[in-house]
């Protein structure tokens, strides 16, 4: 699909490809429900893996029309609810400012996302326009800015909403083996907090109830294996970590990254994630 776009778009350019690239990863975050402090807060693994093709057209001396197709899994070991499959095509210009390595790299694209989740009323469908930009500050360090402005359309609406996000990395290159980054980010827009629940004369009520003055939707999730009760809530999260990462090949490398995941708002809660993740380019 990203492929055929491309190629209508640019008829008479040069495909390069494709490019084949895959991942896997073992994700842990110590607060899976996303859940305000209290009694909800749950910690989960995850298991994750995907791959990926894209093709590369030349539109000129230094702009690169790139088409890609990503598949992605996750299994979660302790709530099967968020288990996921997601399939999506991508397709970005970018363009290179001046010539030589330390010059100004932009870019701008679109994406789509289709994710069928164990939990059905999770399941959407997202579009998201990309935007970004790198900039080599010297030799061995390089800074790259990439921001989103995303839609998603879920079967329930407690998980459908909009959102913008941006996540800067400075990435240290130690030296040919061994790679630092510095990251931060920030994210402004719809999601979702979780409340242990309990069954009342009315229905599902949250533990908390000082729950019931949220604004938004909210309602029972089979998500989890007990009862919860999922609010959707408009809010800000603020985010920095760090990551390190060898070189095992010639095409591989293996990460082991923190991010700390600090939401504001109504419901505001804290999610801490540690990943070990290996990635190969074909």
């Amino acid at each position: 699909m990203a492929a055929a776009f491309a190629a209508a778009l640019a008829p008479s350019a040069q495909a390069d490809g494709p490019y084949y690239s895959d991942s896997a990863s073992v994700i842990w975050e110590d607060n899976a429900t996303t859940a305000p402090p209290g009694d909800g807060i749950r910690s989960a693994f995850t298991f994750a893996s995907g791959g990926s093709v894209s093709w590369i057209y030349s539109l000129g001396f230094s702009t690169l029309l790139v088409s890609s197709m990503s598949a992605n899994i996750q299994v979660c070991s302790r709530f099967s609810g968020l288990d996921n499959l997601a399939l999506g095509p991508r397709l970005e210009v970018r363009h290179k400012v001046g010539v030589g390595p330390m010059a100004l790299s932009l870019y701008a694209g679109i994406g789509g996302t289709a994710a069928g989740y164990s939990d059905p009323e999770r399941s959407a469908i997202e579009g998201t326009l990309l935007f970004g930009a790198s900039q080599r500050l010297g030799p061995a360090m390089q800074l790259a800015v990439d921001g989103r402005l995303g839609s998603y359309d879920a079967r329930d609406v407690v998980f459908t909403g909009n959102y913008a996000s941006v996540l800067a990395a400075v990435n240290i290159d130690l030296d040919q083996t061994w790679r630092l980054k510095l990251l931060g980010g920030w994210r402004a827009g719809d999601t979702v907090a979780g409340y242990t629940a309990y069954k009342s004369s009315y229905g599902w009520e949250p533990v908390d109830s000082d729950a019931l003055n949220l604004p938004g939707a909210w309602h029972y999730v089979a998500t989890y294996k007990e009862p919860f009760v999922d609010y959707r809530v408009s809010a800000r999260t603020w985010s920095c970590g760090c990551a390190l990462s060898p070189a095992v090949g010639r095409n591989t490398s293996l990460t082991l990254q923190y991010m700390r995941f600090d939401t504001v708002g109504p419901a505001p809660y804290i999610d801490n994630v540690v990943s070990l993740s290996l990635a190969h380019k074909y």
